[in-house]
């Protein structure tokens, strides 16, 4: 097949995958997190009609509140839900209230906290469409690493994984997260390469080296909007790009691309941030403690709490292939989606149901993948070496997770579905085809020209 065949069947490949995850926007059981999300979005409106007033930090804090929820929540799926609001023709009045918790389904139905189901898939469409384009980031992940043997499975395990399918489709955090997540490692391993190997992509090269560490800033600190917990990623890619700086050129300039690269991060988290901008100081030390209270409220009595070191190990090992959807998190609703539970399982867009013995064999090729990358990185691999330095970064922030809760080990599933590739890569492909232009010369440590 000629080259540009290929590229064609690329193409073609990827919307495939993209039109799946976008097939079952209407069909995915709903989250109370999704009518949280909804009525966060009437910061969008505040901001339109320039009441920063409305936005900016004022303590004291209560709990269940607009300010309480801005400064716990990220702000790039809100905003964009009131942005898709706009464009609906809907205004601000029209958005649900704060959902309780405490109480039942029933009374926020009443209450007008949630939403009917034409308004929610309105919401929901800026996530999914954000977790449709994850496909894209995740099979240049897979290619960077060993060509079409791990860009292929890469993307069909994303775009496949019915965790990924469940959250990513939902009006909620996680389909922007996952994608900023992915696209600012993507940026990362395409740097390393174009400053690494002398027969990398022009791409690159035509881009001033301060301004790939400044977009590399920019994604890092999308990610950290989307999520706070974005900022584990974020810190993982200044890293491996720092050392990758330092293992090219011994001196201060690495230095000083990583610190541009993470002023741009936080810079951008700030812009996107109005809430934190007439007291910065003030609004993250009550975020903090606002966190940390939220956790405690979460994982006392709650039979998903976590009670010892070898329950998160396990969660850890279990959670990207073996555990299946998780639908709600409270007791409180259990019986109130067995409806559009059965109904989503039973469609054809609700991913692939491999059960335990394919996600065996998928924990193993992750196990495989992530030998075969540590002896990459042990050849001097400097791409492997940044996969390693974010799958540790997941990994040890997924350790401090209190409660089996499905939706906090997304990047860690993120993380396993590219080891599972690279395994499956390594046992398909016995050696890294010529074609490849990077790893090579990077692991002879040769720079680029």
């Amino acid at each position: 097949m000629s080259d540009g065949r290929k590229r064609a069947a690329d193409g073609a490949f990827l919307l495939a995958l993209m039109l799946y995850i976008l097939a079952g926007v209407f069909s995915v059981p709903v989250h109370g997190d999704e009518f949280m999300q909804m009525a966060m979005a009437r910061d969008t409106f505040y901001l339109a009609r320039g009441q920063l007033n409305r936005i900016a930090f004022q303590p004291p804090v209560e709990r269940d509140t607009e300010q309480y929820l801005r400064l716990i929540n990220g702000t790039l799926n809100k905003t964009l839900i009131g942005v898709a609001w706009m464009l609906d023709g809907r205004d601000a009045a029209r958005l649900p209230g704060i959902f309780a918790w405490a109480m039942p389904f029933d009374w926020n139905q009443q209450h007008g906290n949630v939403p009917a189901d034409d308004a929610l898939h309105v919401a929901r469409w800026p996530s999914a469409m954000l977790a449709a384009l994850g496909v894209i980031p995740v099979f240049l992940l897979g290619w960077q690493l060993r060509l079409r043997s791990l860009a292929y499975p890469s993307a069909l395990l994303y775009a496949l994984h019915p965790v990924i399918l469940l959250n990513g489709r939902r009006a909620m955090m996680e389909g922007s997260l996952m994608t900023a997540i992915l696209a600012t490692m993507c940026w990362l391993l395409a740097m390393i390469i174009a400053e690494h190997s002398a027969t990398a992509s022009g791409f690159m090269r035509r881009i001033p080296l301060p301004l790939r560490y400044a977009i590399l800033g920019l994604l890092a600190g999308l990610a950290m909007a989307a999520k706070q917990t974005g900022v584990v990623t974020a810190a993982a890619a200044l890293l491996a790009a720092l050392l990758a700086g330092l293992a090219r050129e011994r001196s201060w300039r690495p230095l000083a691309r990583a610190g541009l690269a993470a002023i741009v991060a936080m810079f951008t988290w700030f812009a996107l941030n109005p809430a934190y901008w007439n007291n910065p100081v003030g609004a993250i030390r009550e975020t903090i403690t606002a966190r940390s209270d939220l956790l405690t409220l979460q994982t006392q009595g709650n039979p998903l709490a976590f009670d010892s070191l070898g329950q998160r190990l396990q969660a850890i090992i279990t959670q990207p292939f073996l555990t299946p959807p998780q639908y709600y998190e409270l007791p409180n609703w259990a019986g109130v989606l067995d409806t559009q539970i059965a109904a989503y399982q039973q469609s054809a867009v609700d991913g692939w149901d491999w059960g335990p013995l394919v996600g065996a064999a998928l924990t193993v090729l992750m196990g495989i993948g992530l030998l075969a990358l540590v002896y990459d990185a042990l050849h001097r691999d400097l791409v492997a070496w940044a996969i390693l330095i974010w799958t540790a970064a997941t990994f040890f922030s997924s350790l401090a997770v209190p409660l089996n809760w499905q939706r906090y080990y997304l990047p860690l599933i993120l993380v396993g579905i590219i080891l599972a590739a690279a395994g499956l890569g390594r046992l398909v492909v016995r050696r890294v085809p010529e074609e490849k232009p990077a790893l090579s010369a990077v692991r002879e440590g040769k720079p680029a020209a």
